[in-house]
């Protein structure tokens, strides 16, 4: 590997921890859209060694872009403002992250071993965060990029990668010592409760893949040590509450903050319509009702082929009657809703199809673990993406397209097993 290329690869390797450690607060750094000009260079000036598999995978990933640069002249014709315009869509041409992740074909097993390392310290990183947020003005007040406070995070975000950083250590990738395995478990409680307060999708995002990825893996020694670990969950639960009630997080906008009862209620939220006028209820009411106007419009309505385009607000378009504290919505907090609203049933579809074609080798019986484990990871961000505005922003998009890119790259030159990937540290410095 060249010098330059090493270079980029550790750059892409930081820029993805600060995305993964401080979420919204860097999110006006810009820093995803700089790797992403850097390594298409990079790639442009290294094409003849640039290889990836074409699929129908990869051709439906190359035409959504492709659609978004379209829709770019097709909003400045319109007489939409271009920062507006670029900004709306990027819903697809984040895709490129994993295309870039091919260009790291001679250095796959080391790639994936950083970002098991990223997430072996997830948990006690973000517990630090909290800690200091919760109990200093400064560092709760503190802004370095932007107008967004760096420790201010996403909760739905964070389930995910709480996820992907409790399927690292349950299938062994994470290895540490006995006592701090369980201070491991009790930390990613802990973070798991505050997710569980503030964001229902954050919730369901570690909750559901992680009862999947249980049915499907065919380890049998796996699934009897999560048995194991669901015996003793409400010992490690205990053992977090007090960490849980003693941490001084403000209440959010929509008026939910730590306590048991906020617990009880989201949980329980998710499966009724709660009480009428509550936040809860109130915020399930309008994703609702904003949903049934974009399927009105598109699939029943004028919009039909081309959707809406790219430049609007899609609150304002759609005169959606929402929360003002949540600022100029432009997306209706689904992934899957953006798309078509703003780009039609026909592109909603391929989108769909999309989905299928990546996640239907979950099932095979012959799947290779770590394979299961990132198709998993993948299963986790479309589920919070169902729910959040979270794809549509750096903070999402460029972890899930590099998990994606991760999935396609792994498929076609990945040759190190599963203890590979956990213990490989060697470098390609040819």
């Amino acid at each position: 590997m060249s010098v330059f290329k090493r270079i980029y690869f550790n750059f892409f390797v930081f820029v993805y921890l600060l995305y993964a450690l401080f979420n919204k607060g860097i999110a006006y750094s810009y820093l995803s859209e700089v790797l992403i000009v850097v390594g298409l260079l990079m790639v442009l000036w290294d094409l003849r060694s640039y290889e990836f598999v074409w699929d129908k995978r990869m051709a439906l990933l190359t035409l959504f872009m492709l659609m978004a640069t379209l829709y770019i002249g097709r909003g400045i014709l319109e007489g939409y403002g271009i920062v507006d315009v670029v900004r709306d869509s990027v819903v697809f041409n984040y895709i490129i992250f994993a295309f870039i992740v091919y260009y790291f074909k001679d250095a796959l097993p080391y790639l994936k071993q950083r970002l098991i390392t990223i997430y072996k310290w997830y948990p006690l990183c973000m517990c630090c965060f909290f800690l200091l947020s919760s109990y200093s003005t400064f560092f709760r007040e503190l802004i370095i990029f932007g107008d967004q406070r760096i420790f201010l995070y996403k909760f739905g975000d964070m389930g995910v990668h709480l996820f992907i950083a409790s399927i690292f250590l349950l299938n062994g990738y994470i290895n540490m010592p006995k006592r701090f395995l369980i201070l491991q478990w009790i930390l990613i409680a802990y973070l798991f409760l505050i997710v569980s307060s503030y964001s229902r999708s954050g919730m369901i995002s570690f909750i559901i893949p992680m009862g999947v990825f249980f049915l499907l893996t065919k380890n049998r020694a796996l699934k009897q040590q999560m048995i194991k670990l669901i015996k003793y969950a409400p010992l490690i639960v205990i053992l977090a509450m007090p960490l849980y009630l003693s941490t001084n997080l403000e209440e959010n906008f929509q008026g939910r903050s730590l306590s048991i009862q906020q617990l009880k209620e989201n949980a329980v939220s998710i499966f009724s319509s709660g009480e009428e006028g509550t936040t809860l209820s109130d915020n399930k009411v309008w994703r609702l009702v904003w949903w049934a106007r974009i399927v009105d419009y598109t699939f029943l309505g004028e919009y039909f082929l081309w959707g809406r385009g790219l430049g609007m607000s899609l609150a304002s378009t759609d005169d959606v009657d929402y929360d003002p504290t949540e600022g100029n919505l432009r997306s209706p907090h689904s992934f899957h809703m953006t798309v078509l609203a703003r780009f039609g049933v026909p592109i909603f579809f391929l989108w769909l199809y999309w989905m299928y074609l990546h996640l239907r080798n979950i099932r095979r019986p012959d799947l290779d673990p770590f394979m299961l484990v990132l198709l998993s990871i993948s299963f986790s961000f479309l589920i919070n993406a169902s729910f959040d505005v979270f794809l549509e922003g750096p903070m999402g998009a460029m972890p899930f397209w590099i998990f994606v890119g991760l999935v396609y790259a792994e498929e076609s030159f990945g040759n190190a097993s599963a203890r590979e990937v956990a213990g490989s540290v060697a470098f390609n410095k040819n």
